[in-house]
C-alpha cells in the first residue's frame, strides 16, 4: 500500500495507530460516501464509473485486516459487499450486488404500522415485574438499526436495572419498577471525521432516531415507555460511575416496563395546519 495514501488527512501510519472505533467510523463513512452514494446511479447509467471507484474503501479494508480486526461483524461485511461490487465494476464485470427487494407493505401491514405509530404513548408508572432480557435485546437492536448520519456507527447503550444506578440520571418524574436504557454516543468518532465542523447537528439527530426506534419496538412488544432527555450533570455522573471514556456522552434515556396505568393518548393538530405550503 502506498505510504502516500491519505483519507480525511490521515496517513497510513495515522490509521494504523488510530483507535478501532475511529477507524471503523472512517471505514463506514468512506464506504458510504465513495461507493454506496454512487453505485446505484452507475448501475442505472446516470453516473460515470470513476477509474478509482471503491479504491479508498478497499485500502481501508486492507488496513482493518492488517490491524488484526475481525471482518465477521455485519457492518464490516456490509462494507466488503460494496468493495467487492466496486472492484467488479472496475474490472468490467457485473456488480453481483445482492440488493434487498423494494416491496411496499400490504394494506393490512401498513395498518399495523399506523397502529404502532399513532397508538404509541408515554407511560410513567410500571408494574413490579421484570422485563425479560430477550425483550431488552430486541429493543436495543431496534435502536441500533435507526437511521444514522453517514453510517458512522457511534451509538452505544447503558442498560440500568439497579434503582440506585437509575438515580444517577436526573428526571422530572418518579422512576420505579423499570429498566432504563441510556443512549450514548462515542464523540471521538465524530471528531475524527470533523463532524463538529461540517454537520454538528448529527450529534443530536442520531441519538434521537435511536430513541424513537427503541420506543416503537417497546410499544410493539406490549411494554410501556417514556423518552426523556438529560443534561451535562447527568452525563458527568454516568461517565464517572461507569468509567466511560471522556468522549463517551449520554444524550437521552428511555424508561421501559410493564404498564401500570391507562392514559389519555396525546393528539396532534390537524395535518393541514402543519403543512406550510
Amino acid at each position: 500500500m502506498s505510504t502516500q495514501f491519505k483519507v480525511h488527512g490521515y496517513t497510513v501510519d495515522d490509521l494504523m495507530k488510530m483507535s478501532k472505533d475511529n477507524l471503523r467510523a472512517i471505514f463506514h463513512e468512506r464506504t458510504h460516501h465513495t461507493i454506496e452514494v454512487y453505485i446505484y446511479r452507475i448501475l442505472n447509467g446516470t453516473h460515470e464509473l470513476p477509474e478509482d471507484f471503491g479504491v479508498v474503501a478497499e485500502r481501508l479494508l486492507e488496513i482493518w485486516k492488517n490491524r488484526g480486526f475481525s471482518t465477521d461483524s455485519p457492518d464490516i461485511q456490509w462494507c466488503i459487499k460494496y468493495i467487492d461490487a466496486a472492484r467488479r465494476l472496475r474490472e468490467g464485470k457485473k456488480a453481483n450486488l445482492e440488493t434487498t427487494p423494494w416491496v411496499g407493505f400490504s394494506e393490512s401491514e401498513a395498518a399495523t404500522i399506523e397502529r404502532l405509530i399513532y397508538g404509541r404513548k408515554s407511560i410513567r408508572q410500571f408494574r413490579p415485574e421484570p422485563v425479560p432480557d430477550h425483550m431488552i435485546k430486541r429493543i436495543l437492536k431496534a435502536g441500533l438499526y435507526a437511521p444514522h448520519g453517514c453510517n458512522v456507527g457511534c451509538t452505544r447503550f447503558l442498560v440500568l436495572h439497579d434503582p440506585e444506578e437509575q438515580k444517577l440520571v436526573s428526571s422530572d418524574i418518579p422512576i420505579e419498577n423499570c429498566v432504563m436504557i441510556v443512549v450514548l454516543q462515542e464523540l471521538s468518532m465524530y471528531h475524527t471525521l470533523r463532524f463538529e465542523k461540517y454537520v454538528p447537528q448529527n450529534l443530536y439527530y442520531d441519538s434521537a432516531a435511536a430513541a424513537d426506534h427503541i420506543c416503537l419496538m417497546a410499544h410493539a412488544l406490549g411494554l410501556g415507555h417514556c423518552w426523556l432527555t438529560h443534561g451535562e450533570d447527568t452525563q458527568k455522573r454516568l461517565r464517572e460511575h461507569f468509567h466511560l471514556s471522556p468522549t463517551m456522552t449520554s444524550r437521552n434515556h428511555i424508561i421501559i416496563g410493564w404498564p401500570a396505568e391507562e392514559t389519555l393518548k396525546s393528539e396532534r393538530m390537524n395535518l393541514y395546519e402543519a403543512i406550510l405550503n
